[in-house]
């Protein structure tokens, strides 16, 4: 694959997702999905954030087994199975442009209500873990974006941190593998997405480990604030493009 600017600039989005996603452990796919689909197209920046996201999720998988909360993680895994399919379905078939303005929304959408510190109060029935997996497969299969009601779902305040973690790793590693099963299937992972993954590949594993280097030596509030002003500004761009 000839290196050309737009590969330049994807370099740079996957080294800010990846300083992200080690620092907090989220936020991939809110910085890369925009940014990849300005670059190059929707489909093409939801299947390369998948492929990205494998990696560090297999890593994580094996040490949050045992943590995670299954009576939620099971009910919400099985329901996002059964929308993630569907999702794809809109990511394969509907217009780039429209793709581009729901996937904008979505990331404005994200950032506030990240930005509000809102939390989902709602407790853990069964209702509520099935609804949440539902919409974050649905959401996961269109753009790769369906970690926020995960996040929200968790984050509720019902669960210890090392449990939301534990619970949030192993839920999107699963609906993560059905997604790629189903772009698999709809036949849309070609030669070029391979190998421009491949070359991104190296620069986010070493940007999660920067990220995770950071923790603890960057004010969380601060960093947390340049974020959301970014993504923010991102999802503005990809908006009014």
């Amino acid at each position: 694959m000839t290196f050309t600017p737009d590969l330049f600039f994807a370099m740079l989005a996957v080294f800010a997702a990846g300083v992200l996603r080690g620092f907090s452990g989220f936020g991939v796919g809110m910085v890369l999905v925009p940014i990849l689909s300005l670059l190059y197209s929707p489909m093409v920046a939801v299947v390369t954030v998948v492929l990205l996201e494998i990696i560090p999720s297999i890593q994580l998988v094996p040490g949050s087994l045992a943590h995670c909360d299954w009576r939620s993680v099971m009910p919400m895994a099985i329901s996002g199975i059964i929308t993630v399919p569907i999702g794809s379905l809109l990511l394969v078939n509907a217009d780039a442009n429209t793709m581009r303005i729901c996937i904008a929304v979505l990331v404005i959408l994200c950032v506030a209500i990240l930005a509000s510190g809102w939390r989902y109060q709602g407790g853990s029935t069964l209702k509520a873990p099935t609804l949440t997996g539902m919409a974050s497969g649905l959401i996961s299969g269109a753009s790769s974006l369906g970690g926020l009601p995960v996040i929200l779902f968790y984050l509720s305040g019902g669960h210890t941190s090392r449990v939301a973690r534990a619970s949030i790793v192993v839920f999107l590693f699963i609906t993560a593998m059905i997604s790629l099963l189903t772009y698999l299937l709809h036949g849309i992972i070609g030669v070029d997405i391979l190998l421009r993954t491949v070359y991104l590949v190296p620069i986010f594993i070493l940007a999660i480990w920067l990220g995770g280097q950071l923790f603890g030596k960057v004010s969380e509030g601060l960093f947390r604030a340049v974020t959301l002003t970014l993504l923010g500004s991102v999802g503005l761009v990809m908006l009014l493009s």
